[in-house]
């Protein structure tokens, strides 16, 4: 390539040296002769690698006489961003040429806007700095530099043996917030099919439009942490009516002890003052954010859902208004992101996880996620199945791979002793029922957009509507 290098102080002259060795041909505009002069003394470079305008860049002469056709990069190395706003309106407004790429180096944002305007890209020196010292402190993530926004939403990933996504099935195409564009396995580039299952030692491109998440399912896989429920989204949303907001209290706790960072609150409300009595954590009322609105319906809504980077979503259910009710909890299971039915039994020492769902497998990852986050004691799980002639297969393959991964998960997260596995046989509410009076959280999956009739018992839709237990449905 033949580039124009505006500038030659000491990030100037470096810029040269590693286009020269790239075999790029540069042309330089330098206005300090003597700087010029030192150079020419010193450089190891001779013949027709690269040339030297010793002239002023702000100066509309300097750059008539270049024939800005032949060439396919601007480069300033200035760090003067008054000076580097003027070479952009020379080349842009002056000589017309707004096909030439032009690149500005840059220590400040405040000129950002300005710079879109003459479709200049702009590299922010202290960003580039951050990013690299970030490399060294979130060990096996990699932040690319001026690749997109810079903000996370692009990542490169080494999968860590420790990390809850090791031997985990993936659907790309069920992802919230977050997709894996590329799949590296040594030397070998995998474009990820629909399904993909992830080892130690994989490394991946995260891509996603929700920078945060993007970034909080990195550390998951490179760090081995739990990010529950990140992966689906950052905020729980809520509509509570005046009645209700005891229930802040359950939401607190879960604030306080997984990774929501907003608590979504639509409601009557003016103000928090309300409030300050019933939860008096002032980092709390910070994080609870109030929206007007009371119609339990906007939760459900998929903008709604999207604008908040909702996580889990939830309303109480009161079973004095059955009809209200039941319809309410059909459209739970109708949509894609986790939900929570409060019924105030925290703290959640004990959590019960019903494998009687389409999908037991998928509930496995982010109930042990969850089960540190909160320092649960014991973490059940119930399979309530049929008689051994009925059972099918296909039954048996899913609870046979679901028990695969209890196991993976219990060393993994070092839960040996505080799983308990209960395997039964005969009708699954009425076994599973007394177990759930035991514990303080009901775990049930679900798949989305399930079609629950009144004549097809639904069993974690039957579970979740007895359940005298606060409820968590997650999506599988």
């Amino acid at each position: 390539m033949k580039i124009i290098l505006v500038g030659f102080g000491r990030f100037g002259r470096e810029i040269l040296k590693r286009l020269i060795e790239d075999g790029h041909r540069v042309l330089v505009i330098e206005n300090d002769p003597q700087t010029v002069e030192e150079f020419l003394k010193k450089t190891p470079f001779k013949g027709n690698e690269f040339k030297i305008i010793v002239g002023d860049a702000s100066s509309v002469i300097v750059w008539e006489y270049l024939p800005l056709q032949e060439y396919d990069l601007i480069v300033s190395s200035l760090r003067n961003d008054v000076l580097n706003k003027t070479i952009c309106r020379i080349v842009r407004e002056v000589l017309k040429n707004w096909e030439i790429p032009l690149t500005i180096f840059s220590l400040y944002r405040r000129y950002e806007d300005f710079y879109a305007n003459y479709n200049c890209r702009v590299i922010y020196l202290p960003e580039v700095a951050a990013n690299v010292l970030e490399g060294f402190l979130f060990k096996n993530i990699v932040k690319p530099i001026a690749i997109g926004l810079g903000k996370n939403e692009l990542l490169e990933v080494t999968v860590s043996p420790r990390s809850p996504y090791v031997g985990l099935k993936l659907d790309n195409h069920r992802l919230r917030h977050w997709r894996i564009a590329l799949l590296y396995k040594g030397e070998q580039v995998i474009l990820p099919p629909r399904k993909i299952t992830l080892h130690a030692g994989d490394r991946v491109i995260l891509v996603g439009d929700q920078p945060r998440v993007v970034l909080e399912v990195a550390k998951s896989m490179a760090l081995g942490q739990p990010q529950f429920p990140l992966s689906f989204g950052e905020n729980l949303i809520t509509v509570l009516r005046n009645r209700d907001l005891h229930y802040l209290k359950e939401y607190h706790y879960l604030w306080k002890h997984t990774r929501i960072k907003n608590i979504v609150l639509f409601t009557t409300l003016k103000d928090k003052s309300k409030l300050k009595s019933m939860v008096s954590d002032k980092s709390f009322l910070e994080a609870l954010l109030l929206e007007r609105g009371k119609d339990y319906s906007l939760i459900f809504e998929k903008k709604i859902q999207n604008r908040f980077s909702a996580g889990i979503i939830s309303v109480p259910l009161k079973k004095s208004f059955l009809f209200f009710t039941n319809v309410r909890l059909k459209n739970f299971f109708k949509q894609e992101t986790p939900f929570l039915l409060p019924k105030l039994t925290f703290p959640y020492r004990k959590i019960l996880v019903s494998l009687n769902t389409d999908d037991p497998a998928g509930l496995i990852e982010p109930v042990f996620e969850l089960a540190q986050l909160l320092k649960s004691e014991v973490l059940n799980f119930v399979h309530v199945s049929l008689p051994q002639m009925l059972e099918s297969s296909t039954n048996k393959e899913k609870i046979s791979r679901a028990l695969e991964l209890i196991e993976h998960y219990s060393s993994l997260y070092g839960f040996k002793e505080k799983v308990k596995i209960h395997q039964k046989v005969g009708n699954p509410l009425k076994l599973t029922l007394p177990l759930v009076r035991e514990n303080d959280l009901l775990v049930v999956g679900f798949k989305p957009n399930k079609n629950i009739g009144w004549f097809e018992p639904y069993t974690p839709y039957l579970l979740a509507k007895e359940s005298t237990k606060t409820v968590l449905g997650i999506p599988t």
